[in-house]
């Protein structure tokens, strides 16, 4: 990525050399109150091809883009107990133009996006939900006000993953919108800095000296002796990836989706998923079986899905949850598993044995993800902070608690020998401890 100041320096060259006009550098920040999110080219406003789309939840589609910032963005704010809601993301231009006509009847035509005429007599959209990069938020059983818990949120914390509230749209103004948020990661009009917010899991080589950062769109970044088997890049996804996970060989991987699809590689094989299945909760993350020969995905609400040789022993599907289930990990035997939930509660099945948790501790940033240790006798926990629990025979081999990282830690795994962990931030970095060694950001 080039830096503000190296790209001034290249913009005043030019201008020096007469080959271009002389223009402001560019902002550090996409994070202010001028700039709006970008177009996306070649496409026409509120005629969006499904391709240039994805489904963040039932009810909200973005553009591809900006989809896996505003679901990390989502998750966190649930997992602190902020009821955040997608209200009305993508809009096509007939839902642009119904949008206007409310406006007109409510006498402030002025606070809603123009449809435009062509000369043709086609309507031309306007608005930044025609581009699939706005969302209008609520706060989950109400509307969203300057004073509510989801605006609150979103003042503290939107920026980090992108998403900026316009200049028109803030308190004060003509027309106050405390719900309307526009991502503007890709840099936005100001062509600022790029904020990364994409990242979702990490996997680790088989031989330990390499892992694989996988993002929610499906691409996958290798460093170190980490093999590239494929990746779900170029896909149609419908659904965002959400998890991972490595066969037993090192020779093959899954991605499995929100939606519960599945997508294999290498020596990975296809057991089945929940694809055709009609959800009570989004799949949250995967785990293999000892064998390979099949996997368990989970649901935010602890549901479990079985497929190939995964056996089912049990499940929170049935239980009141305080805080949504994070994340999973099998026994060594695979006669068992252990369920995470973001305040850090355990919930163990089968041959998993409970080793503690932080369901009684006041937490600086939700639990994310967990590891288990090489016999299963302890885990390791890790918050959105970066700071690492341990639990059992689990040593304490670091974390960035005190220095937390730009973005939220999203995920961890440990070292195939046992004796190290790494995980990854939103934002593709990586960070190692005992003997997981740094082999570059994702």
């Amino acid at each position: 990525m080039t830096s503000p100041r190296r790209r001034a320096l290249l913009l005043l060259a030019a201008v020096v050399a007469g080959t271009v006009s002389a223009a402001p550098a560019a902002a550090e920040s996409p994070i202010q109150a001028g700039n709006r999110a970008s177009a996306l080219p070649g496409r026409e406003n509120g005629r969006l091809p499904a391709s240039d789309l994805i489904t963040v939840e039932a009810g909200c589609m973005v553009a591809r883009a900006a989809a896996p910032s505003l679901r990390l963005m989502l998750a966190d704010a649930r997992s602190r107990g902020v009821g955040l809601g997608a209200n009305d993301c993508y809009r096509p231009i007939e839902g642009q133009q119904v949008q206007q006509r409310a406006a007109t009847a409510r006498g402030n035509s002025a606070c809603a996006a123009t449809v435009a005429t062509a000369p043709s007599g086609r309507p031309v959209g306007t608005s930044i939900h025609g581009w699939g990069k706005a969302v209008d938020f609520s706060n989950v059983g109400g509307s969203m006000t300057f004073t509510s818990p989801g605006y609150r949120y979103l003042r503290d914390n939107a920026h980090r993953f992108g998403w900026n509230h316009p200049a028109f749209a803030r308190q004060g103004t003509a027309c106050p919108e405390a719900w309307h948020w526009e991502w503007v990661g890709d840099g936005g009009t100001l062509g600022a800095e790029h904020l990364r917010a994409d990242a979702v899991s990490l996997l680790p080589s088989a031989g330990g000296s390499g892992y694989s950062v996988v993002t929610g769109l499906g691409a996958i970044a290798h460093r170190g002796d980490a093999a590239d088997l494929g990746s779900a890049a170029s896909l149609p996804l419908n659904w965002l990836v959400v998890g991972s996970s490595a066969t037993p060989s090192g020779s093959g991987y899954w991605l499995v989706a929100a939606d519960g699809g599945i997508f294999s590689f290498g020596d990975a094989g296809f057991h089945g998923s929940t694809g055709d299945i009609r959800l009570n909760r989004q799949i949250v993350g995967m785990a293999s079986t000892p064998s390979g020969g099949g996997y368990w995905l989970v649901a935010a609400d602890g549901g479990i899905f079985t497929f190939g040789d995964a056996g089912f022993h049990g499940s929170t599907g049935d239980i009141r949850l305080n805080q949504p289930i994070v994340g999973m990990a099998p026994t060594a035997s695979g006669g068992g598993y252990w369920l995470v939930a973001a305040d850090g509660g355990i919930f163990t099945f089968g041959d998993a044995a409970f080793h503690g948790s932080t369901g009684a501790l006041r937490l600086n940033q939700p639990v994310t993800g967990m590891a288990p240790t090489f016999e299963g006798s302890g885990y390791w926990l890790v918050a959105a902070d970066g700071g690492v629990f341990t639990f059992g025979t689990a040593p304490f081999l670091g974390s960035t608690g005190d220095h937390p990282p730009a973005q939220p830690v999203v995920s961890m795994t440990r070292t195939p020998g046992g004796d190290g962990y790494w995980f990854v931030a939103a934002n593709g970095e990586v960070y190692g401890y005992g003997s997981a060694a740094y082999h570059g950001a994702g």
